[in-house]
């Protein structure tokens, strides 16, 4: 069981209160939704989960594991982490299957080199959210909905039990959004995956979510269950 326990938590950043006493669980399993205005604080707790950012009050568990510095590599193992923006400089020849691929890194270990099973399994799910033909073209010359693609193929390939998604979907054309969210829902399922969501689209949420939690000023101000994913 991998239960994501806020307890009491707040943030600063620059001075600034983000997050404010927030406390929750979420349960194995469950796909919540974070909602709200911008600046409401919601990729800020994507952050804290993938322990990119850390309270300065209260804390947060994962499974049977209390983040810190000291413990967010093991947390991050776990999590598949897909940011709303993830640049690379086009003059940087790193190619698009390269991307996929290092989604397996952490778990590979320093000097272990991934084999040709790796890369046909980065090729499998590259075909699968229909960017086979960005194969081997350079990440920073890619359109951004290739790129959101990428980044979602990159977290298939970690085999993840929490994922994480700011805004998966917005460079996404509409078809293709909604071939994900019904390959990424099937995933869950199987793979009985925990996810939070964050996104403006209602639709979205609706589809894949079973809980949302609104947003205000880095305050929780009211949960709400979706039933019919329940």
């Amino acid at each position: 069981m991998k239960n994501i326990i806020f307890d009491s938590v707040s943030v600063a950043r620059a001075g600034r209160i983000i997050i404010k006493n927030a406390s929750f669980t979420i349960k194995t399993g469950e796909c919540v939704a974070l909602y709200g205005p911008n600046g409401a604080g919601k990729t800020t707790i994507l952050n804290l989960i993938n322990g990119l950012l850390f309270a300065f009050q209260g804390k947060i568990v994962v499974g049977d594991t209390t983040l810190t510095k000291n413990t967010a590599l093991s947390v991050q193992l776990i999590t598949g982490y897909v940011p709303q923006n993830f640049e690379v400089d086009s003059r940087i020849p790193i190619l698009a299957k390269t991307v996929v691929l290092s989604g397996i890194y952490g778990k590979l270990g320093l000097f272990h080199y991934p084999s040709q099973q790796h890369f046909d399994k980065v090729r499998k799910i590259m075909e699968l959210f229909e960017i086979g033909h960005i194969f081997d073209r350079p990440f920073g010359q890619i359109s951004g909905g290739e790129k959101q693609k990428t980044m979602i193929a990159r977290a298939m390939m970690q085999e993840p039990e929490i994922l994480l998604l700011d805004e998966p979907f917005s460079s996404i054309s509409e078809s293709s959004k909604w071939k994900i969210l019904e390959i990424i829902k099937h995933w869950k399922k199987e793979k009985n995956i925990t996810i939070l969501l964050v996104s403006h689209e209602k639709q979205v949420i609706e589809k894949l979510c079973n809980k949302i939690f609104y947003l205000e000023e880095g305050t929780i101000v009211s949960q709400e269950s979706i039933d019919g994913n329940l």
